[in-house]
């Protein structure tokens, strides 16, 4: 099961909507599944691994994987050329993963952005590495087509993820 959990308000009509996206792209439940508060002392921008491990847990079963939406700016992450604003955030293997709207004005047009940053961040919680395929959402959220793509894994990484996801469930 993936769960969503917001950081700060966000309209249930784009939560909906997010949470069918990633059901149709991991093939398990997906829910809204509330509120929590940002840890004390957390100012912004957001050190989205600081976050993660500090973000009170809202799992019901072991295996869950909880999604954390915030609409609040993410340190930039630091690249061998420089730096670059983060979007997402995942514990690689784990079961945490953290996506902004921070940048988007209206939800209602960019949630194909913040679907396909939720399934690479996804992704890696379920162990996905990048992708060399642009079509693909693992594909590295760093480079300046990624936002014009599509919330959709190319056939690799989707039968990568299927393979995840059955291993866990056994």
């Amino acid at each position: 099961m993936i769960r969503v959990v917001t950081l700060d308000p966000h309209d249930e009509k784009h939560l909906a909507k997010l949470c069918q996206t990633l059901f149709a792209a991991f093939g398990v439940g997906c829910e809204h599944s509330g509120h929590v508060a940002v840890p004390q002392g957390t100012s912004e921008p957001y050190d989205a691994g600081k976050l993660l491990e500090e973000v009170a847990g809202v799992r019901a079963y072991a295996d869950d994987k909880v999604l954390y939406l915030t609409s609040k700016k993410l340190k930039d992450r630091a690249l061998a050329p420089g730096s670059a604003p983060t979007s997402g955030y995942a514990r690689y293997g784990r079961d945490r993963a953290l996506v902004t709207t921070f940048g988007i004005k209206d939800l209602e047009v960019g949630l194909r952005t913040v679907a396909r940053q939720a399934l690479h961040q996804l992704g890696h919680v379920w162990e996905l590495h990048h992708c060399l395929d642009p079509r693909c959402a693992m594909y590295p959220p760093w480079t300046p087509s990624f936002p014009q793509g599509e919330a959709l894994f190319c056939t690799f990484c989707r039968e990568k993820s299927e393979q995840k996801i059955r291993l866990a469930k056994s």
